[in-house]
């Protein structure tokens, strides 16, 4: 029998004196082509109490071209931390995001490829939703690649005092490694690590120990991780990310990106792809130009652009730029045209509680249309009966497919609520079962659902490991919604949401450690739909796919 892997910790009290360290122990200047990766300046920061914004200073000047990078770090309060500074602007957030190990806040790697000039120095500001402790590390690099320099990158959280990430993919010599951390509590010291050999330079830290950063300059072959050893045991976070040198003397562009088409169109959001370009050094990314204008830089080679506005034309073409930030000419046009009405995502939530409960609630805080739908994944581990759903304004929902753990107890169904009534001030959805057990969840809401008939086609799936997937639907026609849930056993802390019939899934819903979480396709493209989910740490999931006609 398979048993249920341990859930998330109770979190650690956080106790932070306020500290700002900011270290300076290389001239600043811009980064010739040929330069490899140096490290100029570095600050880390933790606040004391809850707070909307704080902020951290790189003092000496910040050289044209370099790269600026940190870990940062909201506890306790909803959605996303957010970094900005007085010369660049908003910074980028990478992918590979966690959460505190009681699941609340947010710990992301946010960086700036190609920093602006500053004489003077620059001041970081690091806010979020409302208020709340907030920490970090930031660090600036001279002779980094200018255009698409993140390779890999990889995060994990624990307790104890050894911490680790874990290993990224396979990166070439040369390339820089940074490597941060903040803690729940205060280890007082930080002992570096080693990755393949090669140790750490510890670079910036808080005086408590809370904030934590060290790099390795110029990495061996291979996939790197972050290592260190806390003095006094806690709760940790963890990231390392490897990003490539400038290139040296390469002025060749790659090849124009062909076959740019659109995946999926909606009222909200228009998904592209294309084929790869080539370059004689490797192409490390793509701008997307929207009317003209650049609109975003992406790694992949397809790309959701969710700021369209319902009923209007727009035309689309991408070009592929390599790490010396040579632009190929931009790609044959495309136009399209959003439609007036579609199903669009409104708002959602996600939970698993860390401990046997006989009842849990979801909020939706946002007010709730009349007419909407009201979907989600829904589980009770380890108790007999069914998983049962109700809501504040509607009460109980309807039950559609479902399967059960491996280990065969419990219960995961998806149950959703079609037409729902108004609810002004949101609603509070309650999931329980017939005796106390583990009970994770994630719903969502969408507009432009047909008020009856609404739910189309179903499949589920289960299995262990990484790559997370459903069976097929049947086929169904162009324009429906498709909805994926996944529950997982463990915690995988990043899921990535993968594609149904070209179209890209967003992830919409999610808990601190993803082990609960719902995307969509807003408009399928027609033929059969599957749920895809690839998992940073592997584990048993269960996943379903649904997709429901939208309104006439």
């Amino acid at each position: 029998m398979r048993q249920r892997p341990v859930r998330s910790r109770a979190a650690k009290v956080l106790a932070f004196a306020m500290v700002t360290a900011a270290l300076s122990l290389a001239p600043s200047g811009a980064a010739s082509a040929a330069a490899a990766p140096s490290f100029v300046q570095g600050s880390a920061f933790a606040t004391g109490g809850r707070v909307a914004s704080a902020t951290a200073s790189l003092p000496s000047a910040v050289g044209a071209g370099d790269l600026l990078v940190g870990w940062f770090a909201q506890y306790d309060t909803a959605g996303e931390v957010q970094v900005s500074d007085d010369v660049n602007g908003a910074w980028t957030r990478a992918p590979a995001s966690t959460a505190f190990q009681n699941d609340t806040g947010d710990i992301a790697l946010y960086y700036v490829a190609d920093s602006k000039s500053a004489p003077g120095g620059l001041t970081v500001t690091v806010s979020d939703g409302g208020t709340a402790y907030l920490q970090g590390v930031l660090a600036e690099y001279s002779g980094v690649a200018v255009a698409g320099p993140l390779d890999q990158i990889v995060s994990s959280r624990g307790v104890g005092t050894a911490a680790g990430t874990g290993p990224t993919a396979a990166v070439p010599a040369g390339e820089l490694v940074f490597s941060a951390l903040v803690t729940g509590g205060s280890p007082s010291s930080v002992t570096p690590g080693a990755s393949d050999g090669v140790s750490y330079t510890p670079r910036a830290a808080t005086s408590s120990g809370s904030a934590y950063e060290q790099d390795i300059l110029s990495c061996a072959a291979g996939a790197q991780a972050g290592t260190a050893t806390l003095a006094a045991a806690t709760d940790w976070y963890a990231v390392t990310a490897t990003f490539l040198p400038a290139s040296s003397g390469d002025t060749q562009p790659p090849s124009v990106p062909t076959s740019l088409h659109a995946t999926s169109v909606s009222a909200t959001s228009v998904s592209l792809a294309w084929s790869p370009s080539t370059d004689d050094v490797g192409v490390t990314g793509y701008t997307v130009y929207r009317d003209g204008a650049p609109l975003a830089v992406v790694s992949a080679t397809s790309w959701t652009d969710a700021t369209v506005s319902a009923g209007t034309a727009y035309t689309y073409t991408v070009d592929a730029f390599d790490a010396a930030g040579n632009h190929s000419a931009q790609s044959q046009p495309l136009q399209v045209t959003t439609p007036l009405t579609s199903p669009a995502f409104v708002q959602g939530a996600a939970g698993s509680p860390g401990t046997r409960l006989t009842s849990t609630t979801l909020t939706l805080t946002q007010p709730v249309a009349a007419g909407d739908l009201l979907v989600g994944w829904f589980a009770q581990y380890d108790s007999a009966g069914q998983v049962q759903v109700s809501d504040d304004v509607n009460g109980a929902w309807t039950r559609a497919s479902w399967q059960t753990f491996t280990n065969g107890g419990g219960d995961i169904a998806l149950y959703y609520v079609q037409d729902t009534k108004a609810a002004p001030s949101g609603l509070t959805i309650t999931i329980s079962a017939s005796q106390p057990t583990y009970l994770p969840a994630a719903v969502s809401e969408y507009s432009g659902i047909a008020a009856s008939g609404a739910l189309d086609q179903t499949a589920v799936g289960e299995g262990e490991g990484t790559a997370a997937g459903s069976a097929p639907t049947a086929a169904v026609a162009g324009g429906e919604l498709v909805f994926a849930g996944l529950i997982t056993g463990g915690q995988p802390l990043t899921v990535t949401p993968g594609s149904s019939q070209g179209a890209p899934f967003a992830l919409e819903a999610r808990n601190g450690s993803e082990s609960a979480d719902t995307a969509a396709v807003l408009s399928g493209a027609a033929g059969t739909q599957q749920a895809q989910f690839t998992l940073a740490s592997g584990s048993d999931w269960y996943t379903v796919v649904a997709t429901f006609r939208p309104a006439s």
